[in-house]
């Protein structure tokens, strides 16, 4: 049972706010907390058996990257999934990421296309198992094709659109792991490795169009 909390309890490192912000994302990732379900700050206490203090710090980390909010007397809950959202997120993605590919690819190096190449092979492993272990071998096939002489807002700016869409994405993972995002992955990777900007940045847009009908399709009924 948690003990009392007095004012000399001393503080939290950062580093168990941040696992936990993994922890509940995850979880949050997995469905094993599912959209619009409440947090109640006492029955997380004795799940993760850690003081108040690193939680509420682990939340206010999460509400700022979108995966719960707070609402006036009705406390924290998962944020729920909206076809709203999802079109916001996407119309986003298509302003920001496909010329920051186009920078990348003409930037490229010998050593950018390997891991590039590295990365898309992972994901093709990856194919084969979890969603969650998909999911992150995607994010990094997509992350080594933009990360070459990135700055430090456009990198912050992406992963919090990541962040959002990943909830989309895994609501129909198996959907993205079939031959047709193999093709467009595979476009992706043999644009960047040609150094053509241009296609890059098609292709990603047209990428990035589809993933989000192919959501909506296959998961009318979770959207709000």
């Amino acid at each position: 049972m948690m003990g009392r909390m007095f004012p000399n309890t001393p503080v939290c490192s950062p580093g168990l706010s941040r696992d936990l912000v993994g922890v509940i994302r995850q979880m949050i990732l997995a469905g094993d907390i599912a959209p619009g379900e409440r947090l109640v700050l006492r029955d997380l206490q004795e799940r993760f058996n850690v003081s108040v203090i690193p939680l509420r710090e682990a939340l206010r980390t999460l509400e700022a990257e979108g995966w719960v909010e707070t609402l006036p007397r009705r406390g924290t809950r998962v944020s729920p999934v909206s076809l709203a959202e999802l079109r916001d997120v996407y119309a986003l993605r298509r302003l920001i990421e496909p010329p920051l590919s186009r920078q990348a690819a003409t930037k490229q190096s010998r050593a950018a296309s390997d891991r590039v190449t590295r990365a898309f092979q992972e994901l093709e492993r990856a194919a084969e198992g979890d969603a969650p272990t998909w999911l992150d071998a995607h994010r990094e096939f997509h992350w080594s094709l933009l990360d070459v002489d990135l700055g430090a807002v456009s990198a912050r700016t992406v992963r919090q659109l990541w962040s959002v869409s990943d909830r989309y994405v895994l609501l129909t993972a198996a959907a993205f792991r079939t031959d047709q995002p193999s093709r467009d992955h595979r476009s992706l990777h043999d644009a960047f490795i040609a150094g053509d900007g241009e296609r890059l940045a098609a292709e990603w847009s047209l990428h990035l169009h589809v993933v989000e009908e192919e959501i909506v399709r296959n998961a009318q009924d979770s959207l709000a």
